[in-house]
């Protein structure tokens, strides 16, 4: 079973709104379209089953040219980017190595084109200037 590790290695994430962690675990995530004035996650999703009954339901991944941005305490990056279709946009920790802590995919937030990393809030802004900031020192962004 491909998890997020291996998607992220093959250049792909899920085309469903979700925290992919890469430990396995994954959350639902709700966002209110492009605009992005609120952003929330949900229930815990079990991603093993949702890829083995919608193995096809994948997009590709691109991290945009400003879209990394080094963590200041050292412990890796976060990056931002789009889909295959224009509506889609992840933004994701890594870990020093470039590998995925955790990915956040959205099908309804257009392409994120900026990642900002001021002390342990990290910023994500879309193409048409809406963010979402995260605390990575959350339990959930950890």
């Amino acid at each position: 079973m491909k998890g997020i590790t291996e998607l992220w290695r093959a250049g792909e994430a899920p085309a469903w709104d979700g925290l992919f962690r890469a430990d396995g675990s994954a959350r639902a995530v709700e966002v209110d379209s492009a605009a992005l004035s609120w952003f929330e996650l949900g229930a815990p999703l079990d991603f093993e089953m949702w890829l083995a009954e919608n193995p096809e339901t994948l997009t590709s991944i691109d991290i945009h040219p400003q879209g990394l941005a080094e963590i200041p305490d050292g412990s890796g990056y976060v990056c931002c980017g789009d889909g295959s279709h224009g509506s889609e946009g992840f933004f994701a920790r890594l870990d020093r190595d470039k590998n995925p802590v955790w990915v956040v995919s959205l099908g309804d937030s257009n392409p994120f084109v900026r990642a900002t990393v001021e002390g342990s809030m990290a910023t994500f802004t879309n193409n048409l200037g809406n963010s979402i900031t995260v605390d990575l020192a959350d339990p959930d962004f950890a």
